[in-house]
């Protein structure tokens, strides 16, 4: 808990490289109470479908088609994000970028979610 009284969830990534070590060239996730009950996330290079996976907002995720992506410096990428919601709540969102070592976040929150770029970590 922090000091408003509110659960701090901690940061999450989709994949794990190796048991027990973090592999930051992913897609992370940042959890926190969302009226999304899920957001869809579509991962992309060129046109062609990379990745189908959905986020939790406890951190959690599942790939539905493809496989894990590890972004690759250089290489451009899209990501299109849809929230999954059990009332009329709708949010979509998308980011196109070239991998350049930053983290790139899905990040949960009490208006739905948001997808950052985060710092150098690859």
């Amino acid at each position: 808990m922090n000091n408003t009284g509110k659960a701090v969830v901690g940061l999450l990534m989709v994949g794990v490289a190796q048991a027990g070590s973090m592999s930051m060239d992913t897609l992370l996730v940042s959890g926190a109470p969302s009226p999304c009950l899920a957001v869809k996330v579509m991962i992309s290079q060129g046109g062609k479908s990379l990745s189908e996976l959905y986020l939790t907002p406890d951190g959690k995720s599942k790939i539905q088609k493809g496989a894990e992506v590890h972004f690759k410096k250089g290489t451009s990428y899209r990501l299109q994000a849809t929230c999954v919601s059990a009332s009329t709540f709708s949010q979509n969102s998308g980011l196109n970028f070239t991998a350049d070592g930053r983290t790139i976040q899905v990040q949960f929150s009490d208006n739905g979610f948001a997808i950052k770029r985060g710092g150098v970590a690859y």
